[in-house]
C-alpha cells in the first residue's frame, strides 16, 4: 500500500456536506424594525374594512343572480348565470394567482 492508508476513498459523484453545527457566513444581525404605535389600530383599521367590503362582495354576488332573473327571458337564465359563474371563477383564480405569486 502507498504511506497515506488512512485516507477514505471518496466515489467520483459525491458533494460536499457542511457539518450540521456550521456558522452562518456572516455574523451581522439585521436591525429591528420599530413598530410605531399607531400600526396596530391601522391593522384593525384595515381588517374591519376587509371585512366590510367582504360582506359588500357577497351581497353583490346574490343581486347580480336576483338581476340575471329578473331581466333575462326564462329560457335563457341558465346560460347568463354559466357566464356569470365563469366569469367569477376566472376572475377569482386570477386574483389567487396574482396574490401567489407577489408571495
Amino acid at each position: 500500500m502507498s504511506g497515506n492508508e488512512d485516507a477514505r476513498q471518496e466515489p467520483d459523484n459525491s458533494c460536499y456536506i457542511p457539518p450540521a453545527g456550521a456558522a452562518p457566513m456572516t455574523t451581522e444581525t439585521r436591525p429591528e424594525k420599530k413598530k410605531d404605535p399607531g400600526s396596530d389600530w391601522l391593522n384593525v383599521v384595515y381588517l374591519i374594512v376587509g371585512l366590510f367590503i367582504l360582506i359588500a362582495a357577497f351581497q353583490l354576488y346574490f343581486v347580480i343572480q336576483e338581476l340575471i332573473r329578473t331581466w333575462i327571458s326564462d329560457q335563457f337564465v341558465p346560460v347568463a348565470s354559466a357566464l356569470y359563474y365563469i366569469i367569477i371563477i376566472v376572475v377569482g383564480i386570477w386574483l389567487l394567482r396574482d396574490y401567489i405569486r407577489k408571495q
